[in-house]
């Protein structure tokens, strides 16, 4: 029991940073976009549960991000029955790339949506 609970802290710990890095940096663009115009957000329901769900992993092409996603999605495949991990960047390796132009984030945008994840979980490394 004791080591089934530390894989959920550990994997709790671990969505928890992807999520807070997301929301700090995510909305960043280059410099020479200059300052987005960001109107109010709002979030997308979560679901209540990944069992039986597709999570996309979306990795950006940095040092060892793939391998942090990948033990995301050993832990979520040993905690989590029948939910399916789809590796973006084995899927389209030309998805592993920072888009420092809004029309490479909206491409990378539109071939992750084409999958239908019920979640995507992205992460920036270095």
């Amino acid at each position: 029991m004791g080591k089934r609970r530390n894989k959920r802290f550990e994997l709790f710990t671990i969505l928890s940073f992807v999520f807070t890095l997301g929301v700090c940096v995510g909305l960043g663009y280059g410099a020479e976009e200059g300052i987005p115009k960001i109107g109010p957000v709002r979030m997308n329901a979560h679901p209540t549960s990944l069992e039986g769900k597709t999570v996309l992993l979306r990795w950006n092409g940095k040092y060892n991000g793939d391998k942090f996603l990948s033990r995301v999605g050993e832990l979520l495949t040993e905690q989590v029955k029948s939910v399916r991990i789809v590796k973006m960047w084995e899927v389209d390796p030309n998805t592993a790339a920072i888009s420092k132009k809004m029309e490479v984030s909206e491409q990378i945008a539109s071939k992750t949506s084409a999958l239908k994840p019920n979640i995507v979980i992205s992460a920036q490394a270095d």
